[in-house]
């Protein structure tokens, strides 16, 4: 996998990647919540980006409650931006937290939504995030929901 990076505006694309995907669910009864409070740019394949994004989005769909709400939260820290896609579906068993990112590993086979998995999305981030040298995990907890979330380094001259 090669990467084409590129300066780009991260907030504009995640912004359009959740409008794109609010629009296909919304006769479904599902609202995305995007919460950020400035425009942040990063060097990055922003097409890569997007796609690790858009998986971790829908897999937030299949997996999300009954509210059909997902919050995804940009958070600005010193050099860094941070990306949360957050759900409050039943949330992933802390043994099978390290086995999610493998090809074809599912945690549980009953998806909440009918959108075709080929078991790919979480090893495809994984790659794309390893790729570009940055931080991604996931915290969840039981019955609470989980937040995936990834780093990636700001630049401020554009």
């Amino acid at each position: 996998m090669e990467l084409y990076s590129q300066n780009y505006n991260l907030t504009k694309s995640i912004k359009e990647t959740v409008i794109r995907l609010s629009e296909l669910l919304k006769n479904d009864g599902y609202s995305i919540e995007f919460e950020h409070s400035e425009d942040v740019y990063v060097s990055a394949d922003e097409a890569k980006i997007t796609q690790a994004f858009y998986n971790l989005l829908t897999n937030a769909v299949n997996y999300s409650a009954n509210d059909k709400h997902i919050i995804v939260r940009q958070i600005r820290m010193q050099k860094n931006v941070r990306i949360e896609v957050i759900d409050h579906g039943d949330g992933i068993a802390r043994e099978d937290i390290p086995y999610i990112w493998d090809r074809y590993y599912k945690v549980d086979k009953k998806h909440k939504r009918a959108i075709t998995g080929t078991g790919l999305g979480l090893s495809i981030v994984k790659k794309i995030f390893e790729l570009h040298g940055a931080d991604y995990g996931v915290d969840s907890e039981m019955g609470k929901g989980s937040v995936f979330w990834f780093q990636l380094e700001t630049i401020t001259n554009i």
